[in-house]
C-alpha cells in the first residue's frame, strides 16, 4: 500500500514516497488499486516533513492534525506531539501505519522519528551525526530492512548531492515495486534543508 524512504544528513532531510493506494486487506494475488498518484509525504514547514506508510486513510487524519496549528511555527518536537494524539483516536486498519517526522529540531539539529501503530507510536527519535546518514524506511506488505540494507546504505559513500540521494531512493522503490503491487513507481519527494 505504500514505501516511504527517508535519508537525513547534518544539513537535510529528504524522503520519497511512491504514489500507489490500494484498497485494505489485500485479497487476492493482484491488490485493488483505488490511486496512483496519492503523495505519502507532506512539508510540513521550512523545517519538518512527514512520510507515511501502511493504512492511507488513518495516516491522513493523523497528519492532517497538524493543520489545526498555525504550521509554519511548528517545531519537529510539537509536531511529533501532535501525531502522537491524533494517533490515539484514530481507528487502524490491521497493516497498520508508520510514520517518519524528519527535519530541524528546535535546537537546528537535524533530527530523524520514528513511530508506528504497532509500538503504540513511541517515538523513537535520532540525531544526524556529521559524516554520516540516517536511513529509514516503512513498507505496508514489504520487509523495507534488506532494502535499506542492499539497495540503499552501500550507495550512501557515492552520494555527492541531493540528486544522488534521491536518485538512489527512486531506484530503491522502482525495485520494490517489482516484487510488491501494492507500490508503484510514481514518486514524491520533499526536501528540507
Amino acid at each position: 500500500m505504500s514505501a516511504i524512504l527517508a535519508v537525513c544528513g547534518d544539513t537535510f532531510c529528504a524522503m520519497v514516497s511512491d504514489g500507489r493506494y490500494v484498497e485494505e486487506p489485500i485479497t487476492g494475488e493482484k491488490p485493488h488499486i483505488l490511486k496512483n498518484d496519492l503523495p505519502k509525504v507532506r512539508k510540513i514547514n521550512r523545517n519538518v516533513v512527514v512520510g507515511f506508510a501502511g493504512d492511507t486513510l488513518a495516516a491522513v487524519q493523523i497528519i492532517n492534525a497538524v493543520d489545526e496549528y498555525q504550521t509554519q511555527y511548528l517545531t519537529l518536537e510539537k509536531v511529533v506531539k501532535i501525531l502522537r494524539e491524533k494517533a490515539a483516536t484514530v481507528s487502524v486498519q490491521p497493516v497498520g501505519v508508520r510514520l517518519i517526522v524528519g527535519g530541524r529540531n528546535r535546537k537546528g539539529v537535524f533530527t530523524m522519528t520514528m513511530m508506528g501503530s504497532v509500538d503504540g507510536y513511541e517515538p523513537q527519535a535520532q540525531a544526524a551525526r556529521k559524516g554520516a546518514y540516517l536511513i529509514e524506511g516503512a513498507c505496508s506488505h514489504t520487509d523495507v530492512a534488506p532494502w535499506l540494507e542492499e539497495e540503499v546504505k552501500p550507495q550512501a559513500a557515492n552520494w555527492h548531492s541531493l540528486d544522488d540521494v534521491a536518485h538512489t531512493l527512486d531506484g530503491c522503490i522502482a525495485k520494490m515495486a517489482k516484487l510488491d503491487k501494492s507500490i508503484n513507481t510514481t514518486y514524491f519527494r520533499q526536501l528540507v534543508m
